[in-house]
């Protein structure tokens, strides 16, 4: 399975969905794991990092959103400013959303989703017990 990390487009967001020493857990479970240059650098997480850890690095986000099987993003579906496209719109058809989606508010990445057959895991309903507090943000 094809797993992308793109980079976070919010301004001020400074996380990054997957760390590397999760990248090398996916890895050695068989995944492969593409990660969007700079993704990790607002997090202090180089791209050497990454790809030490088994990633690929790859230049822009358009293949990540088009290549990916699973996207795992923080933040929701946003426009992208150097693609003038909803992230929504770029996934590919049948992938799966990983990350926050505020569903109430994105109503036309839910509709766009829907649209691409796309999975999507909202992680603000991850309820907050304990059993899934490694899940918080």
């Amino acid at each position: 399975m094809k797993i992308g990390i793109p980079k976070e487009i919010v301004p001020g967001e400074t996380r990054v969905a997957v760390i590397p020493a999760m990248v090398r857990q996916l890895v050695k479970a068989g995944h492969e794991v593409q990660v969007e240059t700079g993704a990790g650098e607002l997090a202090s997480f180089s791209d050497q990092e990454y790809e030490q850890a088994g990633a690929q690095i790859v230049p822009d986000a358009q293949k990540i959103f088009e290549t990916g099987d699973v996207i795992m993003k923080v933040q929701p579906p946003a426009e992208h400013p150097a693609l003038k496209k909803d992230e929504s719109e770029l996934i590919k058809d049948g992938a799966v959303w990983i990350g926050f989606l505020a569903p109430l508010n994105k109503t036309k990445a839910i509709q766009n989703f829907v649209q691409k057959n796309v999975t999507a895991f909202s992680m603000e309903f991850v309820p907050r017990i304990t059993r899934a507090q490694s899940m918080d943000a």
